[in-house]
């Protein structure tokens, strides 16, 4: 059973779905539903879920969230020895609209807790016995420095988390063994507008010149590519009846890192990548409760059949 200590975001999400199409400068109908989210928070759940030992260190309010969060996370059988309970701030929220048909048309969030972290604010956490580590933007520029720069860090992850957050990476893109990132944010590091599914393994493989060994690019509704050094992958995405495409990309990489702890390919990492972000959008919220190894195992094999 591979172990991983995650670090980053854990944070109350909040999802508005239009119940009609969505009409500007005015008031809409919605359905609101509340669940736990961050990326971080995601990702070690669903690798909990995909029979992983998970830590996870991350920071949240003295309040009624942060106990909440708390809760759920040891629920889920996480360790939360090293996150931080913040004394004055509120525990980050991200609240997403979506339209009818469950995609995202904006999204909202208050992260402003993580931007007081110091440095060397989970070193305690930093545990190199852990098979692998995952690391998410939503860090300060401090921490991100300080934990990508540990000698005897173990396999090092990382995700890009949104748009505006993805250049944090790119300092330290060297020291990475993997990162995941969307279309959008993977075009940032490799400043390379993306528009296909070859220009996505063209920004893989500037994104490779950086010093990463292996980098995921997610798609969408087309997929999703990796490439290394030695092999480059495009496949389709494995169809699901989506409700929810928030906490697709995190699922993916939950999938994808649980196999390449296992020395799968690349092409089976992708594969269980897809898997179970396919899973993950069929249910409301960022993650699926019900998810587990053998749901990824089946949806991935039917997706070959």
């Amino acid at each position: 059973m591979p172990s991983i200590m995650c670090f980053g975001a854990a944070n109350l999400d909040r999802t508005a779905r239009c119940l009609g199409e969505l009409v500007l400068r005015s008031s809409n109908p919605v359905a609101v539903q509340q669940s736990a989210g961050g990326v971080a928070r995601n990702v070690a759940t669903n690798l909990a879920h995909l029979d992983n030992a998970v830590g996870l260190a991350t920071v949240i309010g003295n309040d009624p969230g942060g106990d909440d969060l708390l809760r759920r996370l040891n629920e889920d059988g996480i360790e939360t020895s090293g996150t931080i309970r913040h004394t004055d701030g509120a525990t980050a929220s991200y609240t997403a609209v979506l339209d009818r048909d469950g995609e995202l048309l904006i999204g909202l969030a208050d992260m402003a807790i993580y931007d007081d972290l110091e440095r060397n604010a989970f070193d305690d956490a930093a545990d190199s016995r852990k098979d692998a580590w995952f690391i998410d933007a939503n860090l300060p520029n401090g921490c991100l420095d300080a934990l990508t720069s540990t000698a005897d860090h173990p396999f090092l992850a990382a995700s890009t988390v949104s748009t505006p957050k993805a250049a944090r990476l790119t300092p330290f893109l060297g020291r990475l063994d993997a990162v995941f990132a969307n279309r959008a944010e993977a075009a940032v590091l490799a400043n390379h507008d993306i528009q296909s599914n070859e220009d996505a393994l063209v920004a893989a493989v500037r994104i490779l010149e950086s010093g990463v060994t292996t980098v995921f690019v997610t798609l969408g509704p087309r997929g999703a590519a990796a490439a290394t050094a030695a092999t480059q992958v495009v496949l389709p995405a494995i169809p699901g009846a989506a409700r929810d495409v928030v906490g697709a990309g995190d699922a993916f990489a939950s999938g994808a890192l649980t196999a390449l702890l296992e020395n799968q390919s690349l092409e089976d990492a992708v594969v269980s990548g897809l898997a179970t972000a396919s899973i993950t959008v069929e249910a409301d919220g960022p993650t699926d409760p019900m998810l587990s190894r053998d749901q990824v195992r089946t949806r991935a094999q039917h997706s070959v059949s």
